[in-house]
């Protein structure tokens, strides 16, 4: 039986490093694409689309809960816990934590690409541990600092599944300058995976390098594309206050 705070200890440790963790997965995921292939089984590029498009759907998913959230709520941040505002409309009116509902639409179709079920079970697994943990710590933190408006809000609010009848608009402007600082990550992630798992399935199955650009042009694209919008959202965020509603949020934001 893990004890309390050993349980805060792990959470807080999962909460630190929840960006580099999955890689991991990610990783072990490859390894299996290419076996796959390698085992001489057939590619089904339909299949490798659909499940991009419901990454996609999760990665909007994330943008809506991004541009309607306030300046000062833990975002991607890395080192601790913050919240200066308790966000209770928009996503966050049908389910306590719309970015880690987000993620899951996100990545169970990447898992996915594995064209494993032993490794997709395996990443539910991973994932339910993995979030458990972390929310634990953020609902302690939040429940501390906000008493019973917080702890109200819980009660009516369910932590993973949404509740669309719960909906309530948000009373906020929608940001689209805080969408394009925080989610070129994002963007760029999704399109480096899923062109890794194209490498690793021509890999696994011999393929020369003309006939993987000639069947990859689409997915070396949007590879290039997210990740040149990734350095050009970076460069701005270090030369111009364009991207930033104020001088506090640049100096507040860049690392």
């Amino acid at each position: 039986m893990i004890s309390k705070q050993n349980q805060s200890n792990i959470g807080n440790f999962l909460f630190r490093y929840r960006g580099e963790i999955p890689v991991l997965l990610l990783v072990i995921g490859l390894v299996v694409r290419y076996n796959h292939y390698a085992a001489g089984n057939l590619y089904d590029s339909t299949y490798d689309y659909a499940c991009l498009g419901i990454s996609l759907v999760g990665f909007c998913f994330r943008i809506h809960a991004v541009g309607y959230s306030p300046r000062g709520t833990s975002g991607r941040n890395t080192g601790q816990q913050m919240a200066t505002n308790l966000n209770m409309t928009g996503l966050y009116s049908i389910v306590r934590h719309p970015l880690y509902l987000a993620n899951f639409v996100i990545w169970l179709p990447i898992a996915m690409l594995s064209y494993s079920s032993l490794f997709c079970i395996a990443f539910l697994l991973f994932f339910m541990m993995f979030y458990t943990y972390i929310i634990s710590v953020e609902e302690e933190f939040l429940s501390k600092k906000f008493g019973l408006l917080y702890d109200e809000w819980k009660n009516e609010t369910p932590a993973f599944i949404p509740n669309f009848t719960l909906y309530s608009k948000s009373y906020m402007a929608f940001n689209w300058k805080k969408v394009l600082r925080k989610e070129k990550n994002g963007l760029a992630a999704i399109f480096t995976t899923y062109f890794l798992f194209q490498v690793a399935h021509a890999l696994g199955s011999h393929q020369s390098v003309i006939i993987f650009i000639n069947e990859n042009v689409f997915w070396i694209i949007m590879f290039v594309l997210s990740v040149v919008n990734y350095l050009v959202m970076k460069l701005l965020m270090l030369k111009s206050l364009w991207v930033y509603a104020s001088n506090k949020d640049q100096k507040s934001e860049i690392k």
